[in-house]
């Protein structure tokens, strides 16, 4: 069966590259589109220069520290609007502004408050806290007021007993739900400020001097970053799980 889903997925990649090339043969314009062969050797140019890994360092921590100060502040914000009504009431309409609000319509105020650095972690972070804080509000408001007077009754934790295997599920697919987000948000918000040491830099630069194939070599990059970081977020949270189970 695992080699079978290989098979397929390898079966896909190959007829999409065969569909690229022969798009890019049919253009015959290198400046529009690029082989496949020319985006893999700019990428191949790109892999052993020290810089390429800095920016993927950088960009990444900011991902990282968008994401997780995401996580933190929606986590505490969702208990506290629990515990708290008039926090309730306070911050719903903050959190509705956020989700209606378009991503560059942030990056560009963000500009001009916060120095180009910051502007893709604040873009991040408000990706990731209304998502993250929804999924818990919800789950809180639907545990079960009878295992609370349960655990009271046996003198058990509810916290620990009863809304922490109620809220989990929720919380792990919330995180993986903004991760994609997160990521995509920091990249667009480096495109616009163009901080130093940013795979957005790199693409900003690479379309400002009409290298497509570096543009698409960075975007490769992109998108395998994403599925490498959805991936390990999957699999750290599986083994959260198990943990907890166990």
């Amino acid at each position: 069966m695992h080699a079978k889903r290989w098979a397929e997925r390898s079966f896909v990649l190959l007829f999409y590259l065969c569909l690229w090339a022969a798009a890019a043969h049919a253009v015959a314009q290198p400046l529009l589109l690029p082989t496949p062969f020319s985006v893999l050797h700019k990428l191949m140019e790109l892999l052993p220069r020290p810089a390429f890994w800095q920016t993927l360092f950088f960009t990444l921590c900011r991902t990282a520290l968008a994401y997780l100060l995401g996580i933190l502040a929606a986590v505490c914000l969702a208990v506290l609007s629990f515990r708290v009504r008039l926090a309730r009431l306070l911050l719903s309409p903050l959190l509705t502004a956020v989700r209606a609000t378009p991503v560059t319509s942030f990056i560009v105020l963000a500009l001009v408050w916060l120095s180009s650095a910051y502007v893709p972690i604040l873009t991040g972070f408000l990706m990731v806290l209304p998502i993250v804080y929804s999924a818990l509000f919800q789950s809180l408001h639907q545990v079960d007021p009878q295992l609370i007077e349960m655990a009271g009754v046996y003198h058990f934790s509810a916290a620990r007993h009863v809304f922490l295997p109620s809220v989990l599920p929720a919380l792990m697919e919330s995180c993986l739900a903004s991760i994609g987000l997160c990521w995509k948000a920091v990249v667009a918000a480096e495109v616009i400020g163009v901080p130093k040491l940013a795979i957005g830099s790199r693409l900003y630069e690479s379309k400002i001097y009409l290298e497509t194939d570096g543009l698409l070599a960075w975007t490769f990059t992109i998108v395998l970053l994403s599925v490498l970081l959805e991936a390990l977020l999957r699999h750290a949270a599986h083994r959260l799980t198990e943990v907890h189970h166990d």
